[in-house]
């Protein structure tokens, strides 16, 4: 049998989807809440309570008698409730009604007084003032022998009740089953969160995937976006990027200068298994961290699919014969292509164009011939490709390059499908994982506080 480790849990990713999930979780109340309304709606059937007070003396009643009267009445009270309850008093109310006797007579002295309350609670109004009524009206058939000594007289009249008498209850129930509802829901969201086969933890680079962990990119808080890295994107030249962000990428720039000496590589596929996993973010800055070491750096978006990388650099002009599509078509020569960025330094053959069939061009002569140019200009030649779920793009640009980065954002993509494709790749030229996004909670100064950066 498979055992569960707890030790997977990212308490992070079990709060954010219990706060996106938050809408569920109150729909969940509500349907409780009002499921239980309907049933006691629908099955449960209402009740109504007519009620009367009668104040119970003996005869010949003084005021020198009260001691005695007030002793006899729990005696009273429990002889009346006797006899209400007889079938006898049944028998005659029904009679004098003209139907059967459906309601339920109660009977409770007021403390310690000589006052009684009678009640008859029935599924109808009318049927329970009428049944009191005669009760009331007759009861002394019964009573004249047992009671005879006794004086009752009404202190309060039989009313017609205008509302249901056990509106409380089906509200209660209804609270109850609200709140249970929002519970399993909070827990079945908590247990579908640690059972979804994603990448958690840093840790779980290592141990669950088939590749080896080669650098980490913490999430951006969005309250930091909001002043002023919306406008410039998440670029390691815009000032407000936090120093976590900055050096993630200045050590991965440094461990792929090593890996460059020690295996000759220069051009580098970054791929994903999924779309959103924020290759492209990742790629760029990259690009970025190795020109700011004094590398000559040329990125080249091949994601002909839906480009991106021109988005990340908005003070380049991109005209149509600077797409990369004009080189592979032939339309177009190698310099028109190679645009370059004075501001970070960095060169670029990208595009804007949206392409199909992308694996052929991709593998056509004019694409390999574009690379080995760049690769004699250049220290560096990245390459961002397609997800490698959405299309073989990567896997046949990999072919005539020397590396591959592999980005797997926290909690998204699937384990298995992450680990069915890195498999294909030849170990040689896999690099490593990229763990992008990666948002967790620490303790810090006695407290705790979400990993931010």
């Amino acid at each position: 049998m498979k055992t569960i480790d707890f030790k997977r849990a990212n308490v992070y990713s079990l709060v954010m989807d219990l706060f996106y999930n938050l809408w569920v979780i109150i729909l969940a109340g509500i349907i409780g809440f009002c499921g239980c309304q309907i049933y006691y709606l629908a099955f449960k059937k209402q009740t109504y309570t007519s009620s009367m007070t009668i104040a119970v003396n003996l005869s010949g009643y003084t005021t020198s008698a009260t001691v005695t009267s007030l002793s006899r009445t729990i005696e009273i009270c429990e002889t009346y409730e006797s006899a209400l309850s007889s079938s006898t008093l049944k028998a005659l109310v029904e009679e004098d009604m003209g139907e059967p006797m459906t309601g339920v007579v109660k009977v409770k002295q007021k403390g310690e007084t000589n006052l009684i309350d009678i009640s008859v609670t029935d599924v109808s109004s009318i049927k329970a003032y009428k049944t009191l009524k005669s009760i009331y009206k007759n009861y002394p058939k019964i009573t004249e022998k047992s009671l005879s000594n006794i004086i009752v007289s009404v202190i309060s009249a039989p009313f017609l009740p205008v509302s249901v008498s056990n509106p409380s209850a089906s509200t209660t129930y209804s609270v109850v089953f609200g709140v249970l509802g929002a519970l399993i829901c909070t827990l079945l969201i908590l247990f579908f969160s640690f059972m979804r086969d994603t990448v958690k933890n840093i840790s779980d680079v290592d141990t669950m995937l088939e590749c080896n962990l080669f650098g980490i990119v913490y999430h951006v808080n969005k309250r930091k976006r909001k002043i002023g890295l919306k406008n410039d994107g998440l670029l390691l030249n815009n000032p407000l990027i936090d120093y976590s962000f900055r050096n993630s990428f200045s050590e991965m720039a440094i461990k792929l200068e090593g890996v460059q000496r020690t295996k000759g590589v220069k051009s580098v596929v970054v791929t994903s298994i999924a779309e959103n996993e924020g290759k492209t973010t990742v790629i760029v800055n990259l690009a970025i961290a190795l020109a700011n070491m004094g590398k000559k750096v040329v990125l080249v978006d091949s994601d002909l699919k839906l480009p991106a990388v021109y988005k990340f650099f908005r003070n380049v002009e991109l005209k149509p014969e600077n797409d990369i599509s004009s080189y592979i078509s032939g339309k177009s020569d190698y310099d028109t292509v190679l645009l370059h960025d004075h501001i970070t330094n960095v060169s670029l053959v990208c595009g804007n164009q949206k392409h199909y069939n992308t694996a052929k061009t991709l593998g056509g002569e004019n694409y390999k011939h574009l690379i080995e140019l760049l690769c004699k200009d250049f220290d560096f030649v990245l390459i961002d490709t397609p997800p490698g779920g959405v299309a073989i793009d990567a896997e046949t640009v990999c072919e005539f390059c020397d590396g591959m980065l592999f980005v797997v954002r926290q909690d998204f993509a699937c384990v298995e499908a992450i680990n069915d494709y890195v498999i294909n790749i030849d170990s040689e030229k896999l690099i490593g994982c990229v763990f992008n996004d990666v948002s967790e909670f620490k303790i810090s100064r006695n407290r705790i506080e979400d990993q931010f950066v």
